[in-house]
Parts: C-alpha cells; structure tokens; sequence
C-alpha cells in the first residue's frame, strides 16, 4: 500500500510574543492525510492555519510538536523538495528577464543543467499556454500569464507533488479558466495537488478531497463526494407531474418545485426507479436523475461561518488556557 503523499499527526505549532508575553496558537493538534495522486482543497478563513500549515509542510517553519511527512520525508529532506513544485501566494520574478531565461535560471537552481532544458522549457511554455511570448520580459506580461509562468517554473522538474497557495488569486474569469484547465491536465497525469485557495466553486469542480481548518484546527477532512452528500436523497427533473401521482408522492414525502418548463422532485433513493417508470409511463419525459449534494459553499459557511478566524491567545506557557 502506498504512503500518503502528506501526513499530518498531531502537529502543534505556536507563535510567542515576546513584547506582550503572550503566546498564539496558529495550529493545535492537526491531523490529515493527502493520498497520491490526489487533488486536496485547503480551506479556511484568513488567520486560520494555512499559510503556517505550508511553511511547515515545505521545511520554511518547525513544528513545535507532532509528526509531519511528505512523500515518505521529513519536510525540508531535499529528498522531498526534488520531488515538489511550489508555487506561493505572493511571488515575484525579475521583471527583465524572459521566460526562456527565467526558467534557465530556475532550472540551474534545482540542480539541472541548462544546456538540456531547452526542450523542457519549450514543452512547458506550451503546457502553460505561453508559446510566443517566451522573448517578452516578464515585467510586460500580464497577471495571469506572470501566474502560468509561475505554473511553469513549478513544474520545471517533473515533481510528483504540486503545493499551490491561491493560484488563481488576481485573475479575470478567462485566466482563472486557463489556470482550471492547466491544473485538470496535471490531474489526469496522475499528479497529486495540495490547493489553497477562496475560490469554492472552483476548487468544487477539481478537488478529490478537501480539508478545512478553522481557529488552527481541522474542522472537516474527507472525500469530496462524501462530504457534499446529503442523505440517501434524489433530485428527478421532470417535463411535467401528470395529476395521478400526486398522491404517491405525498406518501413518499417527496418535495415538489414546479417551474415554467420543468418540475424538481426530491425522493428517498429507494423510490428514484418506481417514480421515474411511473412518470414515462405517464407520458413525462425524465430529463435527468441526479443524487442530491451540498455545495462546497454551503459545507465551508456551515463549518466556519462567515467571520475571520481569530487566534487563540494563552498565557505564556499554559498551553489550552484561553487569556
């Protein structure tokens, strides 16, 4: 069986103020786990852990406790760091260069030689969808072709993991698009993508599994899918309700929308066959039948609500004792 590709176990991890004498808590007793080959949303307000959770996860800060792996390394193993593509929130690249040298130069940092990169730069410019532009200077691109080289420069060595700390961030609905797809066409390859970001609906479309942490706590953690679904329900859309079944659908306590052109019934699974016979049987044309779920919207608001996450404060050494 093949080790996760992210492990968190119990990791602690506070910030002391020296000049105040108080101490922040910004992770306590985090636990999850990222498969390989798997496309993970981390989710949560501003201040709630994730930025902390990266630095940790990438070797920038250490844990004060717990147990922390990344494709079988400690975080930092360069070991690991050969294997990942990183791509922070904030970045900036040196604005006179092209990206034919900006991806030379980052080549040469990650220890490969840049007289061989010449084919690698030129299938990864076409990956991220920047063939033509490879001899204009970075400082004249545009915000989301700057957010696809940096893409590029992620995936200069072919890593197995792919860390993204909001993508999309900045972007135009067209280059959030583009971004989408690049980041579906890693999925296919079978890359596994650990994701921050604000944007639920489409971190929904692309995410196999989804983490929220909240108040430096994971608050949910699961598979997409399990986590959307609400009971063992239904949604049949119909062309029309023909009268007679009316009663029927009473004693199954199904819910009822009628619309201009369609109607919505809401019913138990185990009366989704019996309904849909009986509504062609009646001349109504199903136009679908799909089981009911939640959206990643409705799930993030229920588990943290709509304010900021505020840091618990303790007093210096008692750790858990709210000040």
């Amino acid at each position: 069986m093949a080790t996760p590709a992210i492990e968190f176990a119990g990791v602690e991890k506070i910030y002391r103020r020296r000049i105040t004498g108080q101490d922040v808590v910004a992770l306590n007793n985090v636990s999850f786990q990222v498969g390989r080959g798997e496309v993970c949303a981390f989710l949560g307000p501003n201040g709630a852990g994730k930025t902390t959770s990266i630095s940790i996860l990438m070797g920038f800060l250490y844990a004060d406790s717990g147990a922390i792996r990344v494709l079988d390394y400690e975080p930092g193993d360069v070991r690991a760091k050969a294997q990942i593509g990183f791509l922070p929130e904030n970045f900036a690249f040196y604005k006179y260069l092209n990206a034919h040298k900006l991806l030379r130069f980052h080549y040469a940092l990650s220890g490969g030689n840049p007289k061989d990169s010449v084919n690698l730069i030129g299938d990864l410019l076409h990956k991220v969808k920047l063939t033509g532009y490879d001899q204009l200077k970075i400082g004249k691109y545009s915000r989301g072709m700057v957010q696809r080289i940096g893409l590029a420069q992620a995936l200069l060595a072919n890593p197995q993991l792919l860390v993204l700390d909001e993508p999309t961030s900045g972007l135009d609905p067209a280059g959030r698009k583009e971004v989408r797809d690049i980041m579906f066409a890693l999925k296919a390859e079978g890359k596994t993508i650990f994701l921050s970001s604000h944007l639920l609906s489409e971190v929904e479309q692309i995410c196999d599994r989804v983490i929220i942490i909240d108040r430096g706590k994971v608050q949910q953690s699961g598979r997409m899918d399990e986590l959307l679904a609400v009971g063992d329900r239904v949604e049949i859309v119909a062309s029309q309700l023909p009268a007679e079944l009316e009663p029927r659908l009473a004693e199954l306590a199904a819910t009822i929308e009628r619309g201009p052109q369609a109607v919505r019934i809401v019913v138990a699974t185990a009366h989704k066959r019996e309904l849909a016979e009986k509504l062609w049987a009646s001349g109504a044309d199903v136009v679908s039948i799909t089981p009911l779920r939640s959206s990643l919207e409705e799930l993030y608001m229920k588990t943290v609500g709509a304010g900021p996450a505020q840091p618990t404060v303790v007093a210096p050494g008692i750790l858990g004792l709210p000040v």
